[in-house]
């Protein structure tokens, strides 16, 4: 294939890797949006987590398709949930090697929020990569095509150059008011559909999080810049996605949907202007919700307000540099029972660093005295554990001065690995044997996210 033929057309197989069990499946967002954004290319969209045989169905659409660039998207790396520990990361691994050897012309590249977390590494670990793109890659994969398919020079990429990886930098931001919308005729979404209760179907109305809490990396993956969309954009979507696709509810899937509060609002505002009927859940945070806020949501379909505090003191909300307040959480319940129809969930960590009883008594009493005034309306809650991952506060915390070396253990490469990546020390030594049992005890018997288990 000559130069002038890749910079014309190429054929792109986007797939989204392969999970290693069957879990309620989540539709490849990601894939929909690169897809879009290259009308010059011939792409289709693959799915091995909704295949009834994933791996024989793979090899199939390559040998048929024959395509010149094989795209895998990684999202997560591991569950990150201590009552259910699972390395997605050791099944992409085989998936890799496994489409390496169905067919070895290829060029095999890969991106997606997980790899963007581990580039370097995961480049050395799964040599069958040829090209990773980190963080957001509409502007970056279209470079790379327009420079006929060669890495060199565009911003945003990992690649290998005479037995190194060599890394470019950061990606050109992406301004997402002018990338087009996600190409979901390219997916069959009818496998999604009986799951859109648990978030199977996602639609993003901004990118970027300003919050900052000390243990998250959305600001690493999308920055700390809030990207907003245009509310009229975002319902287009949710018509089409509604209309043309039988969608019934679907999660906004940014970091928080409520903040800035009058781009939400407004959102909100076009879905009631146009008279959509639709089911939708998001990620809130309560220090930005009013009375108004909630009553258009409420008009506007959203049937689960979701709220992550993590803490309920004060200083355990400030060790997580959360913009919640005690006073916010305690008025965000106050609210959300004064609408009748509202329901809403709430999580918290069992252990904050440095913190013991007076945190973890103060996220009891919310949650007790929360069922006591919501009852069934407090959908659901849970004490999780934090899982430290590269480029955070908590991380630099709890590993020390040493973090920047000891985030190479940050990719867990098994189950004992991933273990040791929660975070149960408080200051308590009494707490931390009584988390000991819960934590194990979840680990044991805590509900797996899994329909099937191939």
């Amino acid at each position: 294939m000559s130069n002038a033929e890749i910079q014309v057309f190429m054929r792109i197989l986007f797939i989204q890797s392969y999970l290693g069990r069957r879990e309620p499946p989540v539709a490849p967002l990601g894939l929909a949006s690169l897809a879009a954004n290259l009308p010059n290319h011939d792409c289709r969209i693959f799915d091995p987590n909704v295949a009834t045989d994933p791996h024989e169905e793979t090899r199939a659409i390559i040998k048929a398709y024959t395509p010149d660039i094989v795209a895998l998207s990684l999202r997560n790396i591991d569950t990150t949930k201590y009552s259910d520990q699972f390395l997605y990361f050791e099944y992409f691994r085989r998936y890799v090697e496994f489409v390496k050897e169905v067919d070895k012309n290829p060029l095999i590249v890969v991106g997606g929020s997980g790899f963007s977390l581990f580039p370097r590494r995961i480049m050395e670990m799964v040599t069958e990569i040829d090209v990773g793109f980190t963080l957001e890659a509409e502007v970056s994969f279209q470079n790379f095509l327009d420079n006929n398919g060669r890495p060199d020079n565009i911003k945003g990429v990992v690649y290998r150059n005479e037995g190194s990886v060599v890394s470019t930098g950061f990606p050109d931001l992406v301004d997402v008011k002018e990338i087009a919308p996600p190409a979901w005729d390219m997916v069959d979404l009818t496998a999604y559909l009986p799951y859109t209760t648990r978030a199977s179907i996602g639609l993003e109305t901004k990118r970027g999080c300003a919050l900052a809490c000390s243990y998250c990396t959305y600001p690493v993956i999308s920055g700390s810049e809030v990207k907003q969309k245009r509310p009229a954009a975002v319902v287009d979507e949710l018509v089409k996605l509604k209309e043309k696709h039988g969608v019934d509810r679907i999660f906004f899937c940014d970091p928080v949907f409520n903040y800035p509060l009058d781009h939400s609002k407004s959102i909100c505002r076009e879905i009631l202007d146009r008279g959509l009927q639709i089911k939708w859940g998001a990620y809130h945070q309560d220090r930005f919700i009013d009375e108004e806020y909630i009553d258009l949501a409420l008009a506007a379909g959203c049937d689960d307000f979701y709220f992550s505090p993590d803490a309920a003191s004060s200083e355990g909300l400030q060790v997580l540099n959360k913009a919640s307040s005690v006073d916010s959480l305690k008025r965000s319940v106050e609210i959300i029972k004064s609408r009748g129809q509202a329901k809403a969930s709430y999580n918290f960590f069992a252990a904050v660093p440095g913190i013991g009883w007076k945190n973890f008594g103060a996220a009891l009493q919310f949650l007790i005295s929360t069922r006591w005034k919501l009852g069934s309306r407090l959908v659901r809650w849970k004490l999780s554990y934090i899982r430290i991952e590269p480029e955070t506060e908590i991380t630099k915390l709890v590993l020390g001065a040493d973090h920047i070396r000891n985030e190479e253990l940050l990719l867990p490469v098994s189950k004992k690995q991933l273990r040791q990546l929660f975070v149960r020390k408080t200051s308590s030594k009494l707490l931390n044997i009584l988390l000991f049992f819960h934590f194990y005890t979840g680990a044991l018997f805590g509900r797996k996210n899994v329909i099937r288990q191939d």
